[in-house]
């Protein structure tokens, strides 16, 4: 059986979103710390080589958002069914 009929549609979005929102997020903030840090924005592309200790208050919180609303899409997409 394919994975879109054993999940309803509204779980489906919903992981899939939880999905992108957390990979394509942390990888924006990783890219504009880097940015910032004058380096070329796929430096810290490496296994094990996040730069958390020089992270700034404002990367912090966007590191913390992008954390919010992935588990607010997580959590939508358990509760969610048709």
């Amino acid at each position: 059986m394919p994975v879109t009929e054993a999940m309803p549609f509204g779980e489906l979005f919903f992981t899939v979103l939880c999905a992108v929102t957390g990979l394509i997020g942390g990888n924006i903030v990783i890219a504009m710390h880097y940015k910032r840090m004058g380096q070329h924005w796929a430096s810290g592309f490496k296994p094990f080589a996040f730069p958390f200790k020089n992270f700034n208050g404002t990367e912090w919180f966007n590191l913390l958002l992008v954390s919010v609303i992935t588990m607010l899409f997580a959590a939508m997409a358990s509760t969610s069914s048709n």
